[in-house]
This record gives structure tokens, C-alpha cells and sequence, in this order.
């Protein structure tokens, strides 16, 4: 069994894991669309919930809500788990507002097509960005600002 020195490792570790699973996901199809929907939702759900380890670890909540407030991609980590979650949010005002897919389904997870690439791609339509955003992108883009929050705890210790 393996024992985390700080309650946020053992999270970390997993959103990693989640994230490399995506991959296989590259391209969107039509064959692998709930697979990869089911995939993307679970990494965006335990992504966001890094927020809860990393307060039970010892970072401020205060700081961290700003982070996710103030960064594109942990705000909108944050907004499809909870929309997902809870299928429409009402205890906070989302930053970001979801374009309703054709599909018939819940999640604002979707396929597009990119012609410089030749392929479709997963993706989230967010009404502020006015075009379609790989879901691949918001997944590094989240590590990345994860990252971040924790190297600087650790460097200010």
C-alpha cells in the first residue's frame, strides 16, 4: 500500500493517470464517443476535486478559489464538473456559459472538426470563446495551472 506524504499527492497521481488514459482520445469518433465522454467527465470531475485535497493538505481556500476564478482553464474545469454533477448550477455564478450540444445528452462535451488537422477532436463550446476548445487542451491546461499553485506553496514554504 502506498502511503502519500500529503493528502493532495494521492489526487494528483490520479488526475495524472486520467490524463494519460485521454490519449486514446485523440480523435473523436463516433465508435469511441461515450467511452471517451465517460473518460473525459471523470478526469474533469477529480481534476476540479484536486481543489478539495489540496485545502485538506493546507493550502488557503481563499487562494485557491482566486486561482480557479482567475485562470481560463481550472474555471472552466471547475464549471464542467459542476455542470455535470449537478446537470445545471446554481450556487455560484459560472464564468463561463455552455453552447447545448446536438447530441441529446447532458454533458457539454461534444466532436468537432478541425480541417487544418483533417480529424475531429473531443471539445467544450463555451459561448465567451466563440469556438470550439479541444478538451485535451483544458486537460493540460488544468495541470498546468495545478502545477503551478503547488510549486508555489512549496517554494514559499
Amino acid at each position: 500500500m502506498v502511503k502519500y506524504e500529503t493528502p493532495y499527492i494521492e489526487q494528483w497521481n490520479r488526475i495524472i493517470r486520467l490524463r494519460k488514459a485521454l490519449n486514446s482520445y485523440e480523435i473523436a469518433t463516433s465508435d469511441n464517443f461515450e467511452d471517451a465522454l465517460d473518460s473525459f467527465t471523470s478526469f474533469i470531475i477529480q481534476c476540479y476535486h484536486l481543489r478539495d485535497w489540496l485545502i485538506k493538505s493546507g493550502y488557503d481556500q481563499k487562494q485557491i478559489d482566486d486561482q480557479i476564478q482567475n485562470n481560463t482553464y481550472l474555471s472552466l474545469c471547475r464549471d464542467l464538473a459542476n455542470t455535470q454533477k449537478h446537470q445545471e448550477i446554481d450556487r455560484y455564478k459560472p464564468r463561463n456559459s455552455f453552447v447545448e450540444n446536438d447530441f441529446g445528452i447532458t454533458t457539454p462535451i461534444s466532436m468537432a472538426y478541425n480541417p487544418l488537422k483533417r480529424r475531429s477532436f473531443f471539445c467544450v463550446r463555451v459561448w465567451e470563446f466563440g469556438m470550439p476548445i479541444d478538451i485535451i487542451v483544458v486537460a493540460d491546461g488544468c495541470l498546468k495551472a495545478w502545477k503551478g499553485i503547488i510549486d508555489q506553496k512549496s517554494h514559499d514554504l
